[in-house]
């Protein structure tokens, strides 16, 4: 059993490969949903906010390179691992350039998966000890917690939260946070406020200090103290 479960996407086309995948990080402990195409990695169940993607770059439809580079514009602190028979020294820097943070050469071995996987989970424990907080996000529950009560969310603001929690200094830039909190749809700059007035004091209510959301000029939006993730 982990220290610290995961929540992992695998996006692998070869289904005996993608199960494997999937029951030996199950066995693990994480949390672990398997899909056959980059299409489907945005019909991610309600709640599922995740921690790791496995991407192999050869997929039916949008590549692997290119799901990565979305993925990493989108949520720039989850962990990317590219798992690909493309093992030339040119292939492995395009994957890294694509915002991967390891890339792994087929055949594929489970254990080496395993160990890079154990080796996220001791930088996310490392990070969250370092950085202790009293507000708490349940992505399953869609609730976000703290000494002063409790607060439903949207799926929207859950899956905001967890890319602001994640992200370097806990900065996003604009466009970041419209497109998570409408949800990939096109949305306002007057709806945009709207939503965030409304997140900030749902932050509040439970404890947050004000502004829980700061507002950076020219730049995006900050979070103003860390929250943790629950993984149930």
């Amino acid at each position: 059993m982990t220290l610290r479960p995961l929540r992992i996407v695998v996006i692998e086309d070869y289904d005996a490969l993608r199960e494997a995948i999937c029951d030996a990080l199950s066995q693990d402990g994480h949390e672990v949903v398997g899909v056959s195409m980059a299409e489907e990695v945005d019909d991610e169940p309600t709640g599922f906010v995740s921690d790791l993607y496995i991407i192999d770059i050869n997929l039916p439809g949008e590549d692997g390179i290119s799901l990565a580079q979305r993925i990493r514009r989108s949520q720039p602190d989850v962990g990317i691992v590219i798992i690909s028979a493309r093992s030339s020294v040119d292939d492995r820097i395009g994957g890294y350039k694509s915002g991967a943070n390891i890339y792994l050469t087929k055949p594929l071995s489970l254990e080496e998966l395993r160990a890079v996987v154990d080796g996220i989970v001791l930088r996310l424990l490392s990070a969250e000890a370092s950085h202790p907080t009293a507000i708490r996000l349940s992505p399953m529950k869609m609730l976000v917690t703290g000494p002063a009560g409790a607060a439903r969310l949207t799926q929207p603001e859950v899956v905001l939260l967890a890319a602001l929690s994640r992200a370097p200094q806990r900065e996003l830039e604009h466009w970041q946070v419209a497109t998570h909190l409408g949800n990939g749809e096109e949305i306002s700059k007057e709806n945009l406020e709207v939503k965030l007035g409304r997140l900030r004091k749902k932050l509040v209510s439970c404890g947050a200090e004000v502004p829980a959301i700061q507002s950076l000029r020219g730049i995006g939006y900050r979070l103003t103290a860390p929250i943790e993730i629950l993984s149930e």
